[in-house]
């Protein structure tokens, strides 16, 4: 078992977020070696995993270390999904479901039909405020499905989504008016059930800029005089 996986102990009793990354070298980002935890002697209520590689003895000890079971902030956030099978994460947010108040999957690299595994248990995580997508690579259909099973979740407050792969061309540029139109889609089908708070569509960052189109009830473009 990786490192990452010895470090879910990541924060204990604590309901401040880390943002320290974890690495598989046994050190922290800082380049200080990291401790061992072991396990915890209370139950978890944050567990953050960032920019490290989970092999499948990571992602099955994860899904089943005993002191997650009234995790409300959980983020794996840069970890690489594509070429495992997301049926551990759905064991762990099962697990969690009840007390479960925040979710970050940015950046994972997640595939359509892996999200679409995960949307039956999303949708019973009634007390999530807090949910981030951003980042993927996901169909219009896909995130469609997405929030036809999270429009009902009447706690949610922030909300970021990437904007659909159809917004971009076939050389990967962001093109405006087909983004501002499915995201206007998919803003509509959240507020068919409720009154969004935040609710956010990100693109890739402008490679000339580095700033993200983002649409919150209309497109922000960067600032780039070729994104007009």
């Amino acid at each position: 078992m990786s490192s990452c996986a010895q470090s879910c102990a990541l924060l204990l009793g604590s309901e401040e977020r880390s943002h320290r990354d974890v690495h598989p070298s046994g050190h922290r980002s800082d380049g200080e070696p990291r401790p061992d935890m072991g396990h915890p002697k209370t139950p978890l209520k944050t567990l953050s995993i960032t920019n490290c590689r989970l092999s499948d003895s990571d992602w099955n000890y994860l899904s089943r270390f005993p002191n997650t079971r009234k995790l409300r902030h959980l983020e794996l956030r840069g970890i690489k999904l594509t070429n495992f099978s997301p049926e551990p994460l759905k064991i762990l947010l099962e697990t969690v479901a009840a007390t479960l108040k925040s979710l970050d999957l940015e950046t994972c690299r997640m595939t359509d039909s892996q999200l679409q595994a995960l949307l039956p248990v999303l949708s019973r995580c009634s007390q999530i405020r807090v949910l981030s997508f951003r980042g993927n690579r996901i169909s219009m259909s896909a995130l469609r499905d997405l929030l036809l099973h999270t429009s009902r979740l009447s706690q949610m407050s922030v909300e970021l989504y990437p904007a659909p792969i159809e917004s971009y061309d076939a050389h990967g540029a962001i093109h405006p008016g087909r983004c501002s139109q499915l995201c206007a889609e998919l803003t509509a089908i959240v507020r068919d059930f409720r009154q969004p708070k935040v609710l956010v569509f990100c693109t890739v960052p402008c490679p000339q800029c580095g700033s993200m189109f983002l649409y919150n009830q209309g497109l922000l473009h960067c600032s780039c005089p070729t994104a007009a």
